[in-house]
């Protein structure tokens, strides 16, 4: 599908820009930690930080690659009784996706700054890395944040891939 520009195309584009360094220092990060992990194990030293490490950037990448699924409204959707459905459904189910997505990220937003505010408040660290478990639970919230804006995108620039098809063709694809 292709993208309509919208008024606030400059702030998705950071947005979006914002995702793909994230998701892709986690990866690159996650990498090396992984190799240093396997070097460490072959010659009988492995190193105790990089268990702790890969996982940490694993939660981040995967939380962020969740609100990056919604920019262009590629996350998974199920349009199949949608379209044995009555018209007025159609309509009714791209506002139900929008109220469940967002209220979703929402709750996201909310519950996961409570949690950075539990875990600063009880000083949690990393146990092997001795870092605040802050830095870890700040992905949950900021996700929320990017999610609803992708969302938002999805809808400004992407319309047709919100929008339920009027058919779907026999492999599951649009006609």
């Amino acid at each position: 599908m292709e993208r309509k520009k919208s008024p606030l195309y400059k702030f998705f584009d950071c947005v979006d820009f914002l995702e793909n360094v994230i998701v892709g220092v986690a990866l690159i990060g996650m990498f090396f930690t992984i190799m240093a992990q396997i070097i460490g194990r072959l010659v009988a030293h492995p190193f105790p930080w990089t268990e702790e490490t890969t996982r940490y950037l694993f939660i981040w990448m995967m939380f962020i690659a969740l609100a990056s699924g919604f920019n262009k409204a590629e996350s998974s959707r199920v349009v199949l009784f949608l379209n044995m459905g009555p018209k007025w459904l159609k309509k009714f189910s791209e506002l139900l996706y929008a109220v469940i997505v967002i209220g979703f990220f929402g709750f996201m937003i909310i519950y996961g700054w409570e949690l950075v505010m539990q875990q600063k408040m009880l000083n949690e660290m990393g146990t092997a890395l001795r870092i605040p478990m802050t830095i870890v639970g700040f992905c949950v919230p900021l996700s929320g944040v990017l999610g609803i804006a992708g969302t938002v995108q999805s809808f400004l620039e992407y319309r047709g891939n919100v929008s339920i098809p009027e058919k779907v063709k026999e492999g599951g694809g649009q006609a």
